[in-house]
């Protein structure tokens, strides 16, 4: 990706206040893709070799039920990030992916992604902060939606 696609990259949320050298790395191995609904990004169980910064649309995250439609578990839209299993062994999928409407990204090869992280520590320290602070927010938000699944009828919420 060439550098005029830098600013566009650090105004998405996972990126700002990363070092104007850091998105200018990151933006040579991210290209900017519109998906059309329907559009599957990955399938829970195979392999892990990417992320997207989400810029527009909806995407779903879905877990596999037997018999049964895909379960979604998360919806997620501009300046959200998806794809987190890239990041450490065994880089596998544990969810699946799906564009619910048309959506724009900046897909980036984890690889590559990787490969900066590991020959620039400060820069490995910037993505594996972020990246931990998405897994933060989806662990609190999953919390949150089972409290509401599973509290006793007529509680509100699970609230005591």
């Amino acid at each position: 990706m060439n550098g005029t696609a830098a600013p566009a990259l650090a105004n998405h949320a996972f990126l700002r206040g990363m070092s104007p050298d850091h998105v200018i790395r990151l933006a040579d191995v991210a290209v900017a893709v519109c998906v059309p609904a329907g559009y599957r990004f990955f399938e829970e169980g195979g392999r892990a070799a990417k992320f997207w910064l989400v810029t527009g649309g909806r995407v779903v995250l879905d877990l596999h039920v037997p018999g049964r439609a895909n379960l979604i578990v998360e919806t997620l839209s501009a300046d959200d990030v998806l794809g987190l299993s890239w990041l450490s062994p065994p880089y596998e999928w544990q969810f699946g992916a799906e564009a619910a409407e048309p959506a724009a990204v900046f897909e980036m090869d984890g690889a590559a992604v990787l490969a900066l992280c590991d020959s620039r520590p400060e820069f490995g320290y910037q993505v594996t902060r972020r990246m931990a602070a998405v897994a933060a927010r989806r662990l609190h938000a999953t919390r949150i939606r089972m409290l509401d699944l599973y509290a006793a009828p007529g509680r509100g919420g699970g609230a005591p």
